[in-house]
């Protein structure tokens, strides 16, 4: 077969997978948005979705295919003479290929029935404050996962091949070395906070009626960008943002904490991946496996520069504040711009990993990856899972968990089977702070922000990062947007002049 020709029927399998992949996140979405009477049969429709994904990603033709191309173990692009699009698909497939093709489809399909069914054990289970009810779907999970890494293969870590699904080319060591430097760059700023008078957020707990914070929400998201004949808002118990088609790209929002800015900062976070969702689904990339991010981390520095390095500052909010003020004359008549911004800057240890500031955040990321890698050697028992939980959580933020939800029951990730996920989470910091600084050495963002042409970032941000989707490997895109490869010094003297240099907290 011709060059031409198994690139042609490469793309057209492509096209089709990705099809099959947007109707499993319409399932997805059904899953954590509308009631849960049908839950045990979207389970086994969940089961054979990714049945049928599998038998397609692993088949012959497939192997054949990407063979003809000139891809191998030692040559995953294929062939040097094929042009960047054509390699980069042909190494996204060859990937792909390589590792399903290790997974029967009898185990695929266990594990997907097993992971749709424990998304409503999990909620249940964290409804009734009850780690009990959750724990042998927990354990099946963690069992089946170790299977998978053994599968998969590995020279070093058995937590290597967990991570390499979520951030290709980056290994446990390297995200051990990355979160050492890290927990001592924060230890340096907690302890540098230690003895300031804490900021007063006490405004921030007051009743904010939830249809003007939805409107509110709304309008910070047509700011910033995102383009709602392409995507909508919906409200679920863990906020999400999935793609359902290149021109279907949809975010949730949670409105059930106490704190007024956990919705805002929700909206901004999930909007900064819809945003990149949005961009990576172009006219080139459209409908193929090129869309979408190059990895979990760097989907992550988005949500997360939008969230937090853009959106708590205070030119975000000399922009916003005064219609929020609006909005909500009586619970900020007394609060100026300045004692916002240091609200909403607090520092200061939290159970809930979504709502922790910026600080403290990276100490939730390093408790959930030491427990993960314990779990997947078999280290930690799941029974010992919440005092192991609870005693780490004390070690590093100096706080124990009154219940199970404001510990072990938090978050949904590990009922979606997705352990070696969360490290991406603090990876993302890191690479926002590097792509922030080299985006603020050739636009004025603060000024841009300031004047609510926020438009004008995102297309900063479309042509360097979004527009490429997946076509470079996370670090090769790192160095491309920012000259050099991932350094955390950038994060650290983010921190370090905002709260200790700036004074906020």
């Amino acid at each position: 077969m011709s060059y031409d020709a198994a690139l042609s029927r490469l793309r057209e399998i492509d096209s089709e997978l990705n099809m099959i992949s947007h109707i499993a996140a319409v399932l997805s979405w059904d899953q954590e948005t509308v009631p849960p009477a049908g839950a045990e049969e979207r389970a086994v429709q969940m089961g054979w979705v990714e049945t049928r994904l599998h038998e397609m990603i692993t088949s012959d033709e497939m192997g054949s295919l990407l063979t003809s191309l000139g891809a191998s173990e030692e040559h995953g692009s294929g062939d040097p003479s094929l042009d960047e699009h054509s390699s980069a698909l042909v190494r996204i497939l060859f990937t792909e290929w390589n590792r399903q093709r290790k997974l029967d489809a009898s185990f695929v399909r266990e594990f997907a029935e097993l992971t749709g069914r424990a998304h409503r054990i999990w909620a249940e289970a964290r409804q009734a404050d009850d780690f009990s009810q959750y724990a042998p779907t927990l354990e099946r999970i963690v069992e089946m996962v170790r299977e998978k890494s053994r599968r998969f293969g590995y020279v070093d870590d058995p937590y290597d091949p967990l991570i390499d699904r979520f951030e290709p080319g980056t290994t446990t060591a390297e995200v051990a070395q990355l979160f050492a430097a890290m927990k001592k760059d924060l230890l340096f700023v907690l302890d540098a906070l230690k003895d300031r008078r804490a900021a007063d957020d006490a405004f921030l707990y007051q009743k904010y009626a939830q249809d003007k914070m939805e409107q509110f929400n709304k309008e910070i998201l047509e700011t910033i960008g995102f383009d709602f004949n392409r995507g909508v808002i919906g409200i679920s118990t863990h906020p999400f943002t999935t793609k359902l088609g290149a021109d279907d790209i949809r975010l949730t929002i949670r409105y059930t904490e106490p704190n007024v800015t956990s919705s805002m900062f929700t909206a901004i976070h999930e909007g900064g991946h819809a945003l990149y969702e949005q961009g990576s689904s172009n006219p080139v990339t459209r409908g193929s496996s090129l869309a979408g991010g190059t990895s979990l981390a760097f989907h992550e520095s988005q949500s997360r520069l939008w969230e937090n390095i853009i959106g708590r500052s205070k030119a975000f909010w000399i922009h916003f504040f005064p219609k929020l003020k609006t909005l909500f004359p009586t619970q900020l008549n007394q609060i100026d711009v300045d004692s916002f911004l240091k609200g909403i800057n607090k520092v200061e240890p939290s159970f809930i990993r979504v709502n922790a500031d910026e600080v403290t955040y990276g100490m939730h990321i390093i408790l959930r990856f030491e427990l993960e890698r314990a779990l997947l050697t078999g280290q930690l028992a799941v029974k010992d899972l919440p005092d192991a939980w609870n005693e780490k959580m004390v070690k590093l933020l100096g706080i124990r968990p009154k219940n199970f939800r404001e510990g072990v029951l938090q978050d949904i990730h590990w009922s979606m089977g997705e352990l070696g996920y969360f490290p991406t989470y603090a990876l993302g910091n890191l690479y926002g702070a590097q792509i922030f600084d080299a985006m603020s050495k050739e636009i004025d963002v603060d000024a841009l922000i300031a004047s609510g042409q926020m438009q004008s970032v995102k297309e900063w941000l479309n042509e360097h990062v979004y527009t490429y989707g997946s076509v470079y490997k996370p670090k090769d895109l790192l160095v491309k947007v920012t000259g050099k490869p991932l350094d955390s010094s950038y994060f650290a003297n983010y921190l370090k002049t905002k709260y200790i240099d700036g004074g906020m907290a």
